[in-house]
């Protein structure tokens, strides 16, 4: 299978390069089987090969920018091969949500980015409602990631990645409540910002940016969110 492979050489390639240098911590956290929305930070362009290959889940697809795939060519095979698909971004792209629906509703994980875009400098910055929505709507647990020293890995501009230490940081799953506590309906931003709060945990105070309060986002965010049941954790299935 050309997705197992191509997860298997980025696998090689970090640990040779970056020996001594990588880790992933939290595997144990991550749901082995069944609908999960893994959401992380996005700082460099290594982010989507890197979370990919790492995360330990064989049946996992991400979303990308559409102008990926604007062409035929060895650029939107590759893309395709490593299980992407386009999502026209700060638009609701009807296509892609229903493409990111059906991965969900299939078993399967999802991996985005909530942010839209890469951020090249300075911390996180707000969310995009997408994640939210896709979180309310399929009902899936999240997987909060933080990728910790990708950008400096690959800053913007440089031709070659640096050999810098890099952590993927896996957290605790959470929940999406459909309602708050007093009745009324969870909005698909509220939804991304209680996704945002749980990447900021896991960072850096340095690295929070507009999530840097912590105490206040859990104030505003009280009822949005929940941890997920320790039943989503299970097994990892062959391969994974």
């Amino acid at each position: 299978m050309i997705y197992a492979f191509l997860r298997g050489l980025m696998r090689v390639i970090v640990h040779v390069y970056l020996a001594g240098r990588f880790r992933v911590t939290g595997r144990e956290r991550v749901p082995r089987q069944g609908p999960v929305l893994v959401c992380a930070n996005h700082a460099s362009t290594i982010d989507p090969p890197l979370l990919p290959a790492f995360l330990p889940r064989s049946d996992s697809w991400s979303m990308a920018k559409a102008e990926w795939f604007a062409r035929p060519g060895f650029r939107s095979w590759l893309f395709t091969s490593y299980h992407a698909f386009p999502i026209v971004r700060h638009t609701p792209d009807r296509r892609g949500l229903k493409r990111a629906l059906s991965v969900l509703r299939g078993g399967g994980a999802l991996v985005m980015y909530p942010e839209g875009h890469r951020i090249e400098s300075g911390g996180l910055v707000e969310a995009e409602p997408g994640a939210g929505f896709l979180a309310r709507t399929s009902g899936a647990p999240v997987l909060p990631v933080a990728l910790l020293g990708t950008r400096d890995c690959m800053p913007r501009g440089a031709l070659w990645p640096r050999r810098v230490d890099i952590e993927v940081r896996f957290g605790a799953p959470i929940c999406i409540a459909e309602r708050r506590p007093d009745g009324s309906r969870v909005e698909n931003q509220a939804a991304a910002d209680a996704i945002m709060l749980a990447i900021a945990e896991l960072m850096p105070p340095e690295s929070r940016g507009v999530y840097a309060d912590l105490d206040g986002l859990r104030s505003r965010l009280a009822g949005v969110w929940h941890p997920a049941a320790a039943g989503v954790i299970g097994r990892a299935p062959a391969g994974g």
